[in-house]
C-alpha cells in the first residue's frame, strides 16, 4: 500500500480525523468547567481519564453516526497516532508534576504535550491542517506560560479551537463525499 494509498484509507475511515478532534474538545470543555468549579487538580484528572476515551468514542462515532468500516488491516499508518499517543502522554505526566508546585502551569503544559501530538496527524491523513492545528494550541500552551497568562482559560481555548478544527474537518470531508 501506497502512502497516499494508506492516507486515503484513513480519511475515509476516520472521517479526515474530525470525530477524533470533535470528541477531544469536549473533553477539554469538561476538564475546563471541572477546573473552573473543583480546581485545577481535579481538571486534570478530568482531562486524563477523559483523554484515555477519545479515541473508543472516536471510533464508536465514526463507525455509528457516520457509517465508516474500519481502515484496511494492510494500512502501515494504521498504529501511527497510537504510536504518537505515547510522546503525549509523557508530556502529560510531565504537567502532573507540576500539580503541587506550579498548578498555573500544568493545563498549558498539557496543551502543549497535545498540540504537539497532533503534528504527526498530517503524515496520517495526509492533511497540512493538522499542522495549523499543532501551532495553535501549542501557541495557546505558551503564550498562557510565557507571553499573555490567561488565567485559567487555557483550557476553555483550546476546547474552541478544537471544536472550531473539528467541525471544519467533518463538515469538509462530508463535502467532498456528498459531490
Amino acid at each position: 500500500m501506497l502512502v497516499t494509498e494508506a492516507q486515503a484509507d484513513l480519511r475515509r475511515a476516520y472521517v479526515s480525523g474530525g470525530p477524533g478532534v470533535l470528541v477531544s474538545s469536549a473533553v477539554w470543555f469538561i476538564a475546563a468547567w471541572v477546573q473552573q468549579t473543583q480546581g485545577i487538580a481535579l481538571g486534570f484528572v478530568a482531562l486524563f481519564i477523559g483523554g484515555m476515551a477519545i479515541f473508543p468514542v472516536s471510533k464508536l462515532m465514526c463507525r455509528f453516526v457516520f457509517r465508516r468500516e474500519n481502515e484496511s488491516s494492510a494500512n502501515p499508518l494504521g498504529m501511527v497516532a497510537l504510536e504518537s499517543t505515547v510522546a503525549m502522554i509523557g508530556g502529560l505526566f510531565a504537567a502532573w508534576l507540576f500539580l503541587s508546585s506550579t498548578p498555573m502551569l500544568v493545563f498549558p503544559i498539557a496543551a502543549i504535550a497535545v498540540g504537539t501530538h497532533y503534528g504527526v496527524f498530517k503524515t496520517i491523513y495526509g492533511d497540512r491542517t493538522f499542522w495549523v492545528l499543532t501551532a495553535v494550541i501549542t501557541a495557546i500552551g505558551f503564550a498562557d506560560i510565557y507571553a499573555a497568562p490567561m488565567r485559567g482559560a487555557t483550557a476553555w481555548s483550546v476546547a474552541v479551537v478544537e471544536l472550531v478544527f473539528g467541525l471544519f474537518l467533518v463538515a469538509r470531508t462530508m463535502g467532498r463525499s456528498a459531490t
